[in-house]
Formats: structure tokens, C-alpha cells, sequence
């Protein structure tokens, strides 16, 4: 994974350095971390969250600071806007945004375009329920943000 997705993550994230939230997100963090080990990928520990490759793409669980129930992951990076394509990739991203279900798409602000799934979970997730959705969600936005590219 490119040093600028961490740099970004780092920045955009407000990561609080103590109490009960900041304990109870680190509980939900083991949640992921034994979910992703259990299912043989691989991953490293940044202080934004988890960031491993899955199916050939960059994903990120965010670690979203004082709201443990909330559960963001990522695929950073799928497209670098080039000049002049700004209107056009805003125009696709609205598009997918609105067409798939979950699927939030974003230029971040160095011109990458990032595709991101949200929702809010509860106390005892049961990832097996949704993972693989949002893994299928993800590769499934790249693959028609591609398309629509062309």
C-alpha cells in the first residue's frame, strides 16, 4: 500500500489517546484483527486501522476513534483523476453512490478516488454476516467505476 493512503488516513482520522470509547473501539478492533487471521488474510496494525490486500486490492478497516459501532472499510486508491477528468468522475461517483447499496464513492483531496462501505453494527457482530457483501460491494463499484470510465 502507497505511503500517501496512510498519510491521508492519518490526517483525516481524530484518533482520541484515552477512555472508554478509545477501549471499547480496541475490543472491536480485536473483533477484526481475529476475523481477518481466522480467514487467512494478512494484515498490518496502523494507527488509522487495519490495512491489508484482499482479491488483488488495498482495503482498510478504519478505526473510527469514539464511535465503536460504526464500521468503515475502504479500498483506497482505485483511480488517480487526471486533469480536465474531475466533472466526469464526480458524475460517476454520484452515479455509483446512488446505483449500490452501502457504496460510498469519494475524490479524496490529493485527486484519488477512494470507494468506502458504512454501517453501523452492533455490540457483538457477527462478521461472517456481512464481510464477503461488502468485499463483493467494493470489487463490484471498482469494476463499474472502470467501466463507466471508459
Amino acid at each position: 500500500m502507497a505511503p500517501r493512503f496512510y498519510l491521508y488516513v492519518e490526517h483525516y482520522y481524530n484518533f482520541p489517546s484515552s477512555g472508554v470509547a478509545w477501549s471499547k473501539k480496541l475490543q472491536y478492533m480485536q473483533v477484526y484483527k481475529t476475523w481477518l487471521q481466522n480467514n487467512g488474510i494478512k494484515f498490518e496494525e496502523e494507527v488509522f486501522g487495519l490495512a491489508f490486500k484482499y482479491q488483488g486490492a488495498n482495503f482498510i478497516i478504519a478505526n473510527n476513534g469514539n464511535d465503536p459501532l460504526y464500521f468503515q472499510m475502504i479500498m483506497p486508491g482505485i483511480y488517480d483523476v487526471q486533469p480536465g477528468e474531475k466533472v466526469k468522475v464526480l458524475e460517476i461517483a454520484n452515479s455509483l453512490t446512488r446505483e449500490i447499496k452501502c457504496l460510498k464513492v469519494v475524490i479524496q483531496d490529493g485527486g484519488s478516488v477512494w470507494l468506502m462501505t458504512e454501517m453501523f453494527i452492533d455490540s457483538t457482530p457477527e462478521l461472517d454476516d456481512f464481510m464477503e457483501r461488502l468485499f463483493s460491494i467494493l470489487h463490484g463499484g471498482r469494476m463499474k467505476f472502470y467501466a463507466k470510465m471508459q
